[in-house]
């Protein structure tokens, strides 16, 4: 019992220790809230991206960016469209972007210097709808099922410990 107990402690402790170091390596975690980026990324699910240098974005790929003003989104969230076309204008370098499902061009164009850009590396379905509510909501998701898995490993104790104990087990009775 004791070296399964270690075993589901260091299996955490790794968990944690991963999601740890992708944040500091800059991995993000993007929930696609609208279906603009259907069939590629429905509505609800969750994507993971890399940091990527503007310098490096290619027509085609699908990119997590933060729009120009006026057309922030509110809550600073990054929008998540596909390049559909990277160019230089006399400002520098910049793309024009589109949602897979939109039947036009974004109304804006995003300048490649000087962003924060991250590149698609794997989209999970459905899983985006756990962290839409935010990291609040996240958390109290992880916390509630930390709490359900304790609980549950204190009810297989109890019950062990009952049928270990005959008197025990004629209270529990």
């Amino acid at each position: 019992m004791t070296l399964r107990r270690t075993a589901v402690t260091a299996v955490q402790l790794a968990l944690v220790g991963a999601v740890v170091v992708a944040h500091l390596l800059g991995v993000r975690l993007v929930p696609v809230l609208t279906g603009s980026m259907t069939p590629y990324a429905p509505a609800g699910s969750l994507v993971l991206t890399v940091p990527v240098a503007g310098s490096d974005i290619r027509t085609g790929d699908v990119v997590a960016f933060r729009p120009p003003a006026p057309f922030e989104v509110t809550g600073g969230r990054p929008v998540l469209h596909r390049a559909a076309d990277v160019a230089d204008t006399p400002d520098g370098p910049a793309m024009t972007t589109r949602g897979d499902a939109n039947p036009a061009a974004d109304p804006w164009r995003v300048s490649l210097t000087g962003g924060s850009f991250g590149r698609t590396v794997l989209v999970v379905p459905l899983l985006g709808r756990v962290l839409a509510g935010g990291p609040v909501a996240a958390l109290s998701l992880l916390a509630g099922a930390a709490a359900l898995l304790a609980g549950a490993g204190s009810l297989r104790r109890t019950r062990r410990e009952a049928a270990t104990c005959p008197d025990c087990a004629a209270v529990a009775a």
